[in-house]
């Protein structure tokens, strides 16, 4: 239900997006034919509201594949997704504590799950926490470029690691939740899907 709800949310929200975005571009277009008149504009601010309605259903179109795409696609109702970089995303489930990143196994042979993360210079670090498994170590840096994990057992050794490589340290890292507001949220939330 959670789905239908966000997926009827979208589409209203595709609707005004579309609609501001024609406007604006119907504005561009007669701003610019005050200086170099063609043909072309000249139908345009004729015909204004049939133009207006076609940019408009074009322009929800695009947004429409577009909030499907890597960079688009924040997930629908209950589950919420982040891409990361270099095709990965940290996935959720009824937006709890915990993320999730399919296809990335620590030495335990565990998929990534974390509470804690954050993406700096094409790494991933977060801490191994998982309501299910009990994993050997508790933090984890992930080069999202080579797939490469390095694993750390105590937290101590995870801060000196990211001290060492200009990376966060464990009290930076933010939950699913805020990773997810400072990714979506912002100009972000108010221009796209």
């Amino acid at each position: 239900m959670e789905v239908l709800f966000h997926f009827i949310f979208q589409l209203i929200k595709i609707g005004i997006l579309a609609s501001i975005y024609s406007f604006i571009l119907i504005g561009i277009l007669l701003f610019i034919g005050k200086f170099k008149p063609t043909d072309f504009i000249k139908r345009v601010k004729v015909e204004k509201k049939k133009y207006w309605f076609s940019f408009g259903l074009l322009i929800s179109i695009g947004l429409f594949i577009f909030s499907f795409t890597y960079w688009g696609n924040h997930g629908l109702g209950d589950a919420p997704m982040i891409p990361i970089g270099h095709w990965e995303t940290i996935e959720n489930t009824n937006w709890t504590e915990y993320g999730y990143l399919k296809g990335k196994k620590t030495s335990d042979g565990i998929n990534i799950e974390t509470t804690h993360f954050k993406v700096t210079n094409d790494k991933l670090c977060g801490n191994l926490k998982s309501w299910f498994y009990d994993f050997e170590n508790t933090y984890f840096v992930l080069d999202l470029k080579t797939d490469k994990i390095t694993e750390f057992k105590t937290e101590s050794e995870f801060n000196e690691y990211a001290e060492n490589n200009k990376l966060p340290k464990s009290n930076e890292l933010l939950s699913f939740e805020g990773n997810y507001r400072n990714h979506w949220g912002g100009i972000r939330f108010l221009l796209l899907p």
